[in-house]
Order: structure tokens, then sequence, then C-alpha cells
């Protein structure tokens, strides 16, 4: 049935997680999917941590390549190639939660859950692998080797008159975002600049929150290096930023972390049980796995057409036909499994927009949401709100 067909009681009944395996890892070899942003990179190191002895790593790690080449348990790196185990790895090319395409798995570790509150439901890459491989070590943080033999590049960026935060307030490499308000972030910052200093990072334009910043450090800076980066936020007071790749770097070395999502798909995936969040969306109408339990039938009558990225990064729209059977399918997407991938992660996508337009929208209710957000991400970020506090969009109904 459709989710909207779907009683609300059962809506949020969440008993598992089905958790993607998508890092191939067997003794001294690690094959990851050749191509990973940032925090997936990190997840894989991670991973290695908790594997805990020196493996060969056929990957090709990008602009991460420090990192990776860095780091004491990667032996040696090698150009990525066809892993010989079990596992099989597809990309979806359709975008999810701002990213241009997703990793899936047909390979899946079943994470049990007792009943929880929404924002405890969550098991990362690094903590469903570490299962997977039965290892001992179930550490569910980032790995980043901080060398203390490096010299300390942004050490002029750490204030002697007040504590530091770096701050991670607008994220450039998302094409989709379900929510970036930079007035929510004005408010934040002039709110945390009354007694730290405010050193923001990750943007090229930081779209007029300059004048609320001590100081910046651009994309392109020389010194704006991944490792340079860890340091730094090693050395903070805290982190304070949006869900993405500097969020993971600086979960590997610090816990004082406050992360601001519009995904909850994406915090349900990707948040380790470090830190205090903020979920902007908050989809009570989805449940990852349960209600995705759809027939062929139900997602034809959902999605009528398909947002997908083409290999040179371009997006097309495919429209579905009515009635469109195998033959349609297969020549639209290739095969009838890709179809019912892309379109699974579409409706995710569409639930989590909806969870943020749902209070958005409407004046009265996101004057009142953001006097409780803001209120708690600065409570967070002083070290005042209570251990593993959360804040969560209320559901309106």
């Amino acid at each position: 049935m459709l989710v909207s067909e779907i009683p609300w009681h059962l809506r949020n009944t969440v008993e598992h997680l089905d958790l993607p395996i998508y890092i191939e890892l067997d003794g001294n070899q690690c094959h990851p999917p050749p191509r990973l942003a940032l925090g997936d990179t990190l997840m894989v190191l991670g991973l290695l941590r908790n594997q805990g002895r020196p493996v060969r790593l056929f990957f090709d790690p990008a602009s991460a390549g420090e990192l990776v080449e860095t780091h004491p348990l990667v032996k040696e790196l090698n150009p990525p190639r066809q892993a010989p185990g079990r596992l099989r790895v597809e990309q979806v090319p359709v975008a999810r939660s701002g990213r241009l395409a997703s990793w899936v798995s047909k390979t899946t570790h079943r994470f049990p859950l007792p009943v929880l509150p929404v924002d405890r439901v969550r098991a990362n890459p690094i903590l469903a692998h570490s299962l997977y491989y039965d290892l001992e070590n179930r550490d569910d943080r980032p790995s980043v080797f901080l060398d203390p033999a490096r010299p300390a590049a942004l050490r002029g960026l750490l204030s002697r008159e007040r504590p530091t935060l770096a701050v991670f307030p607008l994220n450039p490499g998302r094409a989709l975002n379900l929510w970036q308000d930079v007035e929510w972030w004005r408010r934040l910052l002039t709110d945390l600049g009354r007694d730290h200093a405010l050193v923001g990072v990750g943007a090229a334009d930081y779209q007029g929150l300059d004048d609320l910043l001590d100081q910046t450090l651009g994309l392109e800076d020389p010194a704006s290096t991944l490792p340079d980066l860890a340091w730094l936020f090693s050395q903070a007071q805290g982190f304070v930023g949006r869900d993405g790749g500097l969020y993971h770097l600086a979960a590997a070395v610090t816990p004082k972390l406050t992360v601001i999502w519009d995904s909850m798909a994406s915090y349900r995936y990707w948040a380790g049980g470090g830190g205090h969040h903020l979920l902007m969306s908050n989809p009570y109408a989805y449940r990852y796995p349960q209600t995705m339990r759809m027939s062929m039938a139900d997602l034809l009558r959902a999605v009528r057409s398909l947002r997908l990225v083409a290999e040179d990064g371009s997006a097309q729209v495919k429209e579905i036909p009515p009635n469109a059977g195998e033959k349609e399918l297969i020549e639209l997407f290739g095969s009838v499994e890709a179809f019912r991938q892309a379109a699974m992660t579409h409706l995710e996508v569409e639930e989590d927009r909806q969870g943020v337009r749902s209070w958005l929208e409407h004046p009265e209710t996101k004057a009142h949401f953001y006097d409780q957000s803001l209120a708690f991400a600065a409570a967070a970020a002083r070290g005042s709100a209570s251990a593993g506090a959360n804040w969560v969009a209320p559901v309106l109904t």
C-alpha cells in the first residue's frame, strides 16, 4: 500500500534498520566502491580502525588523498578494482538528500532496535559494517590520523581571548538542500558571537555572514587542507555546522558537535552516536524500512517521473508512461530493479522535503520552530544542553 494509506500509529513503528553493506573487507584487503565523497571515505577509515590491522586498500581517495595515504592502517594504496568477494554494489543515478547519486547494495545487515524516539533511530555505516564483519571494536566514529609532527598551519585561527567555535553554516557541495536558511544562521551566529570567536570554514562565499565571523577560511585557501582542518576541529571548543563531509571530519576528532540536518533519511544513516543534533525535517509519514514495503503497482502509482543524473553530472527527467510494464521500465532504466531503487530514493527525498515544507511555509509555525531550534543550538554549542539531547521539528498533523 502507499505510505499515505498506512495509519499514523503504524508509521511510527520501527523494529529494525536494514543497512546496506557496500565496503568489502577481507582480512588484509579492503575494496570500497570506486567513487566516494569525503564522508564515505572517513567511514572506510573508521572501519579499518575497528578491524585494527593494516590493509591493502583498493581505492581512489580523490581530494581526501592525504588523509588516506597517511593513515597508519593503510599499508598500501592501490587503484580500484573489482572486489573478489560477494557484495553486489550499484550506483543509483538519482539525487538523494543533496547528493547526485547513491550507493546501494544487495547485501544488508539487519540492525534490531528497541522502541526509541525518532532521533535515536540511527546506525551509521561504520557500525553497520563492524557488526556485519563481526568486529570486536564497534566504534561508530570516522577515523583521521593527526600527525603530531605536522606544523599547525591554522594555529593563528584560535583565539586567545575567547573560546573558538568552528562554524560550517553553508554546504556548497550539496546540489539539493531541503533547508538552508541564511537568516537562521545569522541569528545563531549573532548569539554565539557574544562569547565565542567564530571561525567560518567550508565555503567560498558566506552569503553575508562574514560580518558575524571573526575569521573565515575559504575553500581555495592553501591552508584549507583536510589534515589542517582536522587539527583545527580537534583544538576548537566545538564544531557547529550542517551535515556534510566537514561534519564527519569533525566527528573523527571531537565529541563537541552541534549538527543541523534537513533530511531524516540522511541523519538515520550517517549520524553517529556523539554530539547534539537538530532535525529540521520530521516526516513521520515515512519510516525506513517498514513503510518501504511497496509493490511495483504502488511504486508506479506513486512515482510518475524521476530526476536522474547522467554520467557527466547533468540532470534529466524521465517520464513514466501510464500503464508502464516491464518492457517500458527496462527501456527507461535498464532494469526493473534499477527503477525500484531510483523510485524508492525519490520517495525518500520527497517525504523529507514535505517534512520541511509542513512548517517552513507557515510564518507563525516557522517563527515558533526557529525560536525553539535556535535556543537548543545555542545551548548545545555552549555545552549546556542535556547529554544526548536533540531537537526534532515537532509533527504537524
